[in-house]
């Protein structure tokens, strides 16, 4: 049989024709794909809203949930970790301490015997000018009238047990004197405990912690409440649905284990590490410390029952160099002379300004390729 060679050469030209059209196709098809999801991707990160405004009126007790709003000042949400329980030893001779001893110390829940301190719940009341305080422990609850008792009795000084609740200086508090004291011993089970808080007078700066490695990003020292380091913290809810989807079931957590201020919606999980200066509503802010997380994570704010988790699972991934296991980031007012009025809102929508490029680096090797 006889080939025709000019057959076979516009055979295999159209072949090839095909073959070539056929990989262009899929090329195409390829291309198409990945502007999809980087523009999906890219529409998904555009909008980052806020969805929890949290206050903690006494540190370490219960949280309030703000429905709509807060209010900004330099030292952070107004109301938020103004007060706090202190409390001393038994004297060597058996006698009760003075309420006015320089002694006393901070109670976190981090010490077993300070756990209940987790079930006191505070509500504000009449324009924020009053706290009721309530806990499952005793029947009844207390009306604390937060003007008054700030300003009528006299002063304790508080020493903390560690360096990062107040970093390690003594710091100068009002006494909320004894009724209120009285109640939250029962409630509490602390013996000879005392509830003080910040006076007009009272000043205190961010707290630098030396094993995060980042600097204060304003020329100023920042002012700061009671809060462990920073006037404000900010999680996302994406980060938390990693970890829980890590933890398993039966493990999950939930955002009060890590006590947030701001809480947001629409970034991928961890990016919050990547960035460096942020708008919310009117208020521009530097995103600045990393959050290194403790025991405090690890107990079961219903129960008070204390586990490993969700501290081992955050070891494995989300440890950097001297033991800092990451969730959340601090944030700093980026003009806090100017918070007078400003106010963040539920729903209010998040505008990077910039990022940090060497942690956005960190975040994209170690989380950006999978989100």
């Amino acid at each position: 049989m006889m080939i025709d060679p000019t057959s076979l050469a516009w055979t295999i030209i159209s072949l090839t024709s095909l073959s070539i059209t056929a990989y262009v196709l899929n090329l195409y098809i390829n291309i198409q794909n990945i502007i999809s999801k980087r523009q999906h991707h890219c529409s998904k990160r555009q909008v980052v809203t806020v969805q929890e405004l949290y206050i903690y009126p006494i540190k370490s007790c219960g949280e309030i949930r703000l429905p709509d709003s807060a209010k900004v000042i330099p030292i952070g949400f107004e109301h938020d970790r103004i007060l706090q329980v202190v409390a001393k030893a038994a004297a060597a001779d058996g006698k009760d301490s003075s309420p006015m001893d320089p002694d006393f110390s901070y109670c976190t829940p981090r010490e077993k015997r300070y756990e209940k301190l987790f079930h006191v719940q505070p509500i504000l009341m009449d324009g924020s000018s009053t706290l009721e305080l309530s806990s499952k422990h005793v029947d009844s609850s207390f009306i604390l009238k937060l003007d008054e008792v700030l300003s009528r009795f006299g002063s304790l000084v508080t020493r903390p047990t560690y360096t990062t609740v107040l970093g390690g200086a003594s710091v100068q508090l009002d006494d909320c004197g004894p009724n209120v004291a009285k109640w939250l011993e029962e409630a509490t089970g602390i013996s000879g405990c005392r509830l003080v808080g910040i006076s007009k007078n009272f000043t205190r700066y961010v707290k630098v912690n030396p094993d995060q490695g980042d600097d204060i990003p304003t020329g100023l020292m920042p002012s700061v409440s009671l809060a462990d380091e920073a006037p404000f913290l900010l999680t996302t809810r994406s980060s938390l649905a990693d970890l829980n989807k890590r933890l398993g079931k039966g493990k999950k957590v939930d955002m009060r284990r890590f006590r947030p201020n701001i809480v947001i919606d629409g970034l991928q999980p961890w990016e919050e590490d990547s960035l460096k200066r942020i708008r919310i509503g009117a208020v521009e802010f530097h995103v600045w410390q990393r959050c290194g997380r403790c025991t405090m994570t690890t107990i079961d704010r219903d129960t008070l029952e204390r586990g490993g988790e969700p501290l081992s699972t955050l070891s494995n991934f989300r440890e950097r160099d001297n033991g800092q296991r990451n969730f959340g980031m601090h944030l700093i007012p980026a003009r806090p002379c100017d918070l007078t009025e400003e106010r963040i809102s539920v729903g209010d929508e998040i505008e990077v300004l910039e990022y940090d490029e060497e942690r956005r680096a960190e975040w994209m090797r170690l989380f950006g390729e999978s989100s």
